[in-house]
């Protein structure tokens, strides 16, 4: 699976990891289509009548521009792995593996391969300010029941998303919660724009945003530690149990701060405004 990694992909460059993507939907008996940006989305499976299907999301590009040449000639990266104190620690020497958001598609495919019922989308142009998913098809979502993104970095978790909450405090307390405790979550942030901040805008669905487990993010320096790309997973298929085939919907909340809405008082007490 870490193969996925060393597909070079950058903004507006996301051909080939769009041809990794069909070649494990073929693999898997996944249902594909593409939207006029050319973003990708699976369907895994059938629900009965009544019931939504729960999605997963990462977006395909980076911001890795060394990765042009090796996009150009049509080769694969070189990953380097290196063990330290029982934990796998994968690179690419000279410049960010594009774990930003590569290690988000690994965990989506993972989940596919594992559950048996699933939509995924992926994502051209985050990096760009969303431009992706602002185009995204909309109508393939109306039997969507909740979103999960994995997007954050490290074992960060995204209460907000730009000052937009993806959750209300009832949510939190009946399944985020139990998740801290039985998995790792280092901090739950307001962290900036990503894809599952339009797509709570867009669908009042619930969201969340799971730490993906990279690090040094946009740097020269980032990597990702498959260990805590493995708990992202894991977090991933505990949640979707607790969640089930059923809709979530959330009223959407304006990205400024409402002093009058609860919900809002609450998350910024609890956690704080900034990332």
């Amino acid at each position: 699976m870490f193969d996925v990694l060393s597909v070079p992909t950058v903004s507006q460059h996301e051909h080939l990891l769009v041809e990794f993507l069909m070649d494990f939907a073929k693999k898997y008996d996944v249902d594909t289509s593409l939207d006029d940006k050319g973003s990708v989305y699976f369907t895994k499976g059938m629900v009965a009548d009544g019931e939504f299907y729960p999605c997963v999301c990462a977006h395909m590009d980076t911001v890795q521009d060394e990765q042009l040449k090796w996009i150009n000639e049509n080769k694969r990266l070189e990953i380097k792995i290196e063990e330290y104190l029982g934990r796998h620690y994968l690179s690419c020497e000279g410049f960010g593996l594009g774990a930003d958001d590569k290690a988000g598609v690994l965990i989506c495919l993972t989940l596919l391969k594992r559950l048996p019922v699933l939509k995924a989308v992926f994502f051209v142009e985050e990096e760009m300010g969303c431009l992706g998913s602002e185009k995204a098809e909309l109508g393939w979502f109306k039997d969507v029941g909740y979103v999960l993104a994995f997007d954050s970095p490290g074992q960060d978790c995204s209460w907000a998303c730009g000052g937009a909450r993806l959750f209300d405090r009832q949510f939190y307390e009946n399944y985020l919660v139990k998740l801290e405790q039985k998995f790792t979550i280092k901090n739950w942030c307001n962290h900036p724009f990503t894809d599952i901040m339009i797509l709570r805008q867009d669908t009042s669905l619930a969201c969340m945003n799971i730490g993906a487990g990279y690090y040094k993010y946009h740097t020269n320096w980032e990597y990702c530690v498959a260990e805590h790309m493995d708990e992202a997973a894991q977090m991933g298929i505990y949640l979707i149990d607790k969640l089930g085939n059923n809709e979530y919907l959330i009223p959407y909340t304006s990205r400024m701060r409402d002093v009058n809405n609860e919900d809002d008082k609450y998350f910024f007490e609890k956690f704080g405004t900034g990332w």
